[in-house]
């Protein structure tokens, strides 16, 4: 999944860059290049999106160990009392 957002993040910024070059220089195709830099957009919002959930998600899944692990513990401090 990370490698998935970064190729979405690296592709929407090449789009994103040709489509500012297009502009600064006056290409005769300005309007194709200006909707592949919106597309750009998406995939540079959609890459970064991704690579959030994903770190949300690991975060989650070491806060959930972290948790049973406590507990765990605490059921063996009262079984001993």
């Amino acid at each position: 999944m990370k490698k998935i957002a970064v190729v979405l993040a690296s592709a929407g910024v090449i789009l994103a860059i040709l489509a500012q070059y297009a502009l600064t220089n006056d290409w005769m195709w300005f309007k194709i290049f200006h909707t592949l830099g919106f597309i750009g957009y998406i995939f540079i919002i959609s890459g970064l999106a991704c690579f959030s959930l994903w770190l949300i998600h690991q975060f989650s899944r070491d806060e959930k160990n972290r948790i049973k692990r406590y507990y765990h513990r605490e059921q063996g401090n009262a079984a001993q009392r």
